[in-house]
């Protein structure tokens, strides 16, 4: 029997429950010392096993099967699911004395399942840097802080909008021209007859959920044939 999670052991039947913990039980019983366990810890472990053990035969026997026993079981296994789910999580799956190799010998995941983290929505805006180069080519730099200006994406964003236009000091919804960038340094060719012309450019985080933050403010630039 082998859990995909650790939860999952509340959710198998109970004959699979004694095999998990019989797996366990047997694999760590010569190396408690060794994987920091002590006694009182381990006999948790066995004695819910015994209890488990004796119900699961005497519902499983037809002599003794009654629907006493039965609700004796599921009692019993209402009382103490929770607790060896702790149990595993405690001294098998984050004990760093435990390498995943053997929890996997033991029927266990390798390791936990991490919570998956809400996407944030972008509160960050951009801030750019622009460099005119020749022939029309402009590099825009975007990063998210002023205080570091390594060019980079804040943590839960995928990408920018960019929108830019001929003029000076244009809103977003000024600007004739929207891409989506996905890159925190690229370049754009502009064609001959934007040189020399004051353009605006705005940039926003935008996150995998397609939700935007603010945009920034407002960056001139001019394309230019010669520096």
């Amino acid at each position: 029997m082998k859990l995909n999670i650790v939860s999952d052991y509340k959710r198998v039947a109970p004959r699979n429950k004694l095999e998990v913990l019989d797996n366990i039980i047997r694999d760590i019983k010569d190396v408690l010392a060794e994987y920091g366990i002590s006694t009182s810890a381990y006999q948790v472990l066995t004695v819910i096993y015994a209890g488990l053990m004796d119900l699961v035969e005497r519902w499983e026997n037809p002599h003794t099967s009654t629907p006493e026993v039965y609700k004796e079981l599921v009692d019993y296994q209402k009382a103490t699911d929770q607790t060896v789910v702790d149990w595993i999580i405690r001294y098998l799956m984050v004990n760093n004395l435990v390498i995943p190799a053997r929890r996997v010998g033991m029927g266990l995941p390798a390791e936990m399942r991490r919570k998956s983290v809400p996407t944030p929505i972008p509160d960050q805006k951009v801030y750019a840097e622009i460099t005119l180069k020749t022939g029309g080519w402009v590099q825009f730099r975007l990063f998210h802080t002023l205080q570091n200006k390594r060019a980079s994406k804040p943590a839960g964003t995928i990408g920018c909008e960019f929108c830019y236009g001929v003029g000076e000091n244009l809103r977003p919804e000024d600007c004739l021209k929207h891409e989506i960038v996905t890159r925190s340094i690229f370049t754009k060719v502009f064609d001959p007859e934007t040189y020399d012309k004051p353009h605006t450019a705005r940039f926003r985080w935008f996150n995998r959920k397609g939700e935007y933050g603010p945009w920034s403010n407002a960056y001139r630039f001019t394309p230019q044939q010669e520096i």
